[in-house]
């Protein structure tokens, strides 16, 4: 193989990959490098794989592990409406306190 075909190849899967719009998390890129030239190939995880299922809120798991990095001490999940999360625990000084989080990805605080 000469060196012009590697330097060629080369220039079209830097091409290609230039080309290509950024790959949100949820997509996969795949590259090949065979006999036949080079392949890029893109995959949707999202419909790839059967187990997946996006969550649109604030899951109480996210809330319990927000109301830890802000000083609550065993908190625990109170209530959860469409809107909000609320969250009971003990706070830093001893007193007991409750933090409210948008049911929101991130989990904003809300009150």
């Amino acid at each position: 193989m000469n060196i012009g075909k590697v330097l060629a190849t080369g220039l079209i899967v830097a091409g290609a990959l230039a080309a290509l719009p950024s790959a949100s998390p949820a997509q996969s890129l795949d590259l090949y490098i065979g006999p036949g030239g080079p392949d890029v190939q893109m995959r949707d995880r999202r419909y790839d794989d059967d187990d997946y299922r996006p969550y649109r809120g604030c899951s109480e798991r996210q809330a319990i592990r927000r109301a830890y990095r802000l000083g609550l001490r065993d908190p625990q999940i109170e209530a959860i409406t469409r809107r909000q999360v609320v969250v009971d625990g003990v706070g830093r000084r001893g007193r007991y306190t409750t933090v409210y989080f948008a049911n929101r990805p991130g989990c904003p605080r809300i009150g």
